[in-house]
């Protein structure tokens, strides 16, 4: 009986051990973006790949930059756009490592928040990505070149949050804060939407493309609102609790300020809903243009400046009817009543108040 029993044993733990099922990472595609165009009636899906196997260094000593491949599918649904993609494709796709989704203007107006409700059935799909709009072409957004042949993850597509911590202006948005968005009552998404700047970097032979991002778009409730470009979005850092440090440029200095805080306040007067706006934050003088001005009256023309960057982007989204700075949220947890009835105007929005202090002035004391 020893026997029998010793080898039924080797039996079974050559079945249950080891790893028959594992694969090697160069055996598999890794997509890293996904991108949604929409076009007579049927879905563009495309699919950004990276070959890790390449990220290794070479014989010689230098480090070969990693392979990008986009793929593209079409169907009647994003799920089948997706699909038509496997009849092509020479490996597995790995979908656990997709960073960013990226959207053209016609594709949100098609799908709005459907496309998640796709995605998120499937296993390996997170809510942690990014979510990015163009009104380019979504093949060249996907294909553009990071720096020194580095991995295309490390450009603004893959991981924003660097150049947002840097200068913010336009805070990146995560797809779980746009299904947040879509479904809090009165909020609008601002989307970032990316382009390809051709002229501001060159290497030793030719011009460099990189991505900008240059605008929003605004989403309310799966109702696609319109298009606001970065001249347009001056007052919005300032309305954003994420901001981290940011530029102004008054008349007599080049500042930079960082973390303001600001509270929005709504009163019913006469029938009308009034909105009042506090700022506050702190910063530092990095260039001063006009040595004549002292401290106070530079604090001055930056509150002055804020304010009427404030005014200007709600007035703007107000032209092609967003709420940029949702006041229509604030009602809503006010309990105002029929708070989804009442319009926006230029005049709701009252009294905004800034409050700028420099801590310092960017200058060395003289001993």
């Amino acid at each position: 009986m020893r026997p029998t029993v010793i080898l039924l044993s080797i039996c079974c733990m050559m079945c249950i051990s080891g790893c028959w099922d594992n694969k090697n990472i160069q055996d598999l595609l890794y997509v890293t973006a996904i991108g949604v165009d929409y076009k007579n009636d049927l879905y563009e899906a495309y699919v950004q790949t990276v070959s890790f196997g390449q990220i290794a260094k070479t014989e010689n000593g230098g480090a070969a930059g990693p392979k990008l491949y986009v793929g593209k599918g079409r169907g009647k649904t994003l799920t089948m756009a997706l699909n038509q993609i496997y009849d092509t494709v020479q490996r597995r796709i790995y979908w656990s490592h997709v960073r960013t989704y990226l959207f053209t203007e016609s594709a949100i107006q098609a799908g709005g928040d459907d496309y998640f409700d796709n995605l998120k059935r499937y296993r390996e799909f997170r809510y942690t990505p990014w979510i990015f709009g163009t009104k380019g072409s979504i093949e060249e957004v996907l294909k553009a070149p990071s720096f020194f042949r580095m991995s295309p993850i490390t450009t603004i597509l893959g991981q924003p949050e660097e150049n947002y911590l840097q200068k913010s202006f336009i805070k990146p948005l995560q797809a779980q804060e746009y299904q947040i968005n879509l479904n809090e009552p009165g909020e609008t998404a601002l989307i970032p939407t990316l382009t390809i700047d051709k002229t501001s970097w060159q290497t030793e032979e030719k011009s460099d493309p990189k991505l900008k991002i240059n605008g929003v778009f605004a989403v309310r409730k799966n109702n696609f609102q319109g298009w606001l470009a970065n001249s347009q979005l001056g007052g919005l850092r300032w309305m954003t609790k994420e901001t981290s440090r940011t530029p102004l440029e008054t008349k007599s200095a080049v500042i930079s300020l960082e973390k303001p805080k600001h509270q929005i306040s709504v009163i019913e007067k006469d029938g009308n809903h009034i909105f009042n706006i506090v700022v506050k934050v702190r910063g530092n003088v990095v260039q001063l243009i006009d040595k004549h001005r002292s401290e106070q009256e530079m604090e001055k023309e930056a509150e002055e400046q804020i304010i009427k960057e404030i005014r200007s982007t709600y007035e703007d989204g107000l032209r092609i009817g967003a709420d940029v700075y949702n006041f229509r949220n604030v009602m809503f947890k006010k309990r105002f009543k029929n708070w989804q009835d009442i319009d926006l105007t230029s005049s709701s929005l009252n009294q905004i108040d800034v409050q700028v202090h420099f801590q310092h002035l960017g200058e060395l004391k003289k001993s």
